[in-house]
């Protein structure tokens, strides 16, 4: 578990930042049309699909911002990925980012993850991490404003890959033949 937003920002200083100011207009594009529903991004390596997030992100502030209960969980695969993308986060704005994955610091109970969703806006976590704490109840969906999944293709509904199974037992049963 890290608190990456203390490495990116003084502590007590919640500079405003606004990611819109170096977006691309397809960014701006995809943030808006991700704000009326869900989608996926599908993009090439270095075309800004972080950014786009970091903007939905923005764009949803006040639902997370404290102090608000709910939550914005990012998702990122591997372990450096969660660490890449919550520095990216925290320097691109002023919410308060944590990162989590199997490092045996995370919390452990229902009380632990109360604090941290009571002090964090943004938490950033490999999906074993969000996959164990649903199922203890320990994150309930109903807090969770806003949930990105990077690399996605990781949830196709034949793998047993922890994105599949967030899938599976959390929204809309689908047929996997549709895919």
């Amino acid at each position: 578990m890290g608190d990456i937003s203390t490495a990116a920002a003084s502590a007590g200083e919640r500079k405003p930042k606004d990611p819109r100011t170096i977006a691309r207009k397809y960014q701006l594009d995809l943030c808006k049309r991700a704000l009326e529903e869900n989608i996926i991004v599908y993009l090439g390596t270095g075309c800004g699909k972080t950014h786009i997030a970091v903007l939905l992100i923005y764009e949803l502030g006040h639902l997370i911002r404290k102090p608000r209960r709910d939550v914005c969980i990012f998702l990122a695969p591997t372990v450096p990925l969660v660490l890449q993308q919550a520095t990216v986060i925290a320097n691109s704005t002023n919410f308060r980012v944590q990162s989590y994955y199997g490092d045996g610091k995370n919390p452990r109970n229902h009380e632990d993850w109360e604090t941290e969703m009571g002090e964090s806006e943004v938490l950033v976590m490999t999906p074993q991490i969000l996959l164990h704490s649903l199922r203890h109840c320990f994150i309930k969906m109903d807090s969770i404003a806003l949930l990105i999944f990077d690399e996605c293709h990781h949830a196709q509904a034949h793998k047993r890959h922890p994105y599949a199974q967030i899938m599976k037992s959390n929204f809309v049963k689908f047929d996997s033949r549709e895919l």
